[in-house]
């Protein structure tokens, strides 16, 4: 099935395709990349393109019926479907069945998800690949109960994800660069008052990119609580924080004005997201993304030392685990504690300069002399044994 992609050195939209000795190959089109209708006629190219492939269908129609009928979130759900879209394009190319999967073909099938360019041009990274797997072995599992497949090949398969790069906090020099920056561009351009906005909400709370459009119905200004109602999770997930105090100000502007929703989305077309990465690159901060604000959260709440559950409950993490992936560690964050253990018993306390017994604790008293301990215990041993 041919795709379309991007180059960075190409201001065209780039087909890659099969061609007639199955062997992959790329071709440039004259539609350009910049252009959002030309978009259309790309993927209509790559569509009539996809006809001169040569696949073998193969009968797995229940499985997209399956994955839609299924009690599972919106995202999901989602996720399933893209998956399965590429495990399919697969399973046609090679002639394979579900019943025939297997450990050799989960491997083959990650060398082949890597060599794809992804609709952006940038590489596909070797974790996509094993989710896609991962929800093949969901499928296959599925397919047992229902009786569709029988096959428990991919039952025991675990591949390896790459790490996970770690993305960086914001200090607080950066924080006043994007806010700096973000006011500029308002004055140049009013329409970009939901950047700053969705900002100062993300930095304040923790939250994410599509929870920081605020209900503001639910935002109650005389109880100090904020409500979300649809978190990453779905409705079941809701919950309710107080009103950080930097933010009242934001909001009570906002809710004076009337308004429903503390912003509204940008007009159809406009990438959310790619939107914020030109923001971080114009501002230098290249590694950074919008969710750095989520660890930035999490982050300072640690070294604030709030509580872990607290923190927890503040941001909505239901997991320790990922909580503590969320946190990060600075060299200066342990250099109170670099000491411990290391100086004399006499030396050791909280600050490093008191000493033993100054802290609510009274120092022990001096050890009596053995013959003077010994006396006292010959006279306790006589009180204890005499009659009555």
């Amino acid at each position: 099935m041919a795709a379309i992609y991007r180059r960075k050195d190409s201001p065209w939209y780039w087909i890659r395709l099969k061609t007639a000795d199955g062997k992959w190959g790329a071709k440039a089109t004259r539609f350009r990349k910049d252009n959002t209708l030309h978009r259309a006629k790309a993927q209509e190219l790559a569509a009539q393109l996809s006809l001169g492939e040569q696949t073998i269908k193969t009968d797995h129609s229940w499985v997209l019926g399956m994955i839609e009928n299924h009690p599972v979130c919106p995202s999901t759900r989602r996720h399933y479907i893209n998956s399965w879209r590429h495990l399919s394009r697969f399973l046609d190319e090679r002639g394979l069945s579900l019943e025939e999967f297997a450990p050799v073909h989960a491997d083959q099938y990650i060398r082949w998800r890597l060599a794809i360019p992804r609709t952006n041009g940038k590489p596909v990274c070797r974790n996509m690949a094993v989710d896609d797997v991962k929800a093949l072995k969901w499928i296959h599992r599925q397919g047992r109960l229902l009786g569709l497949v029988r096959t428990v090949a991919m039952l025991d398969y675990r591949a390896k994800k790459s790490p996970v790069t770690k993305r960086p906090v914001f200090t607080d020099e950066e924080i006043e660069g994007v806010r700096k920056f973000l006011a500029t561009s308002i004055e140049h351009d009013p329409a970009k008052e939901w950047m700053q906005t969705s900002f100062e909400i993300a930095y304040a709370t923790g939250c994410r990119l599509r929870e920081t459009r605020l209900d503001l119905r639910l935002v109650d200004l005389f109880a100090g609580t904020i409500t979300f109602p649809e978190p990453k999770g779905g409705v079941a997930r809701a919950y309710t924080i107080p009103i950080p105090s930097t933010l009242m100000p934001l909001l009570e502007r906002l809710k004076g004005a009337g308004r429903r929703h503390a912003f509204d989305w940008p007009g159809h077309g406009t990438r959310i997201s790619r939107s914020w990465r030109e923001v971080f690159d114009l501002c230098g901060l290249f590694k950074h993304t919008f969710h750095s604000l989520r660890a930035t959260r999490v982050t300072n709440l640690r070294k604030a030392g709030t509580p872990q559950s607290v923190a927890m409950r503040l941001v909505n993490h239901s997991s320790t685990l990922v909580h503590e992936l969320y946190q990060r560690h600075f060299v200066e964050d342990l250099r109170q504690h670099v000491d411990a253990g290391l100086l004399p018993a006499s030396a050791q306390s909280p600050s490093g300069t008191r000493s033993r017994g100054t802290w609510g604790n009274p120092a022990p008293a001096p050890c009596a002399s053995p013959s003077r301990t010994l006396s006292h215990t010959r006279r306790q041993s006589a009180a204890y044994s005499s009659p009555g």
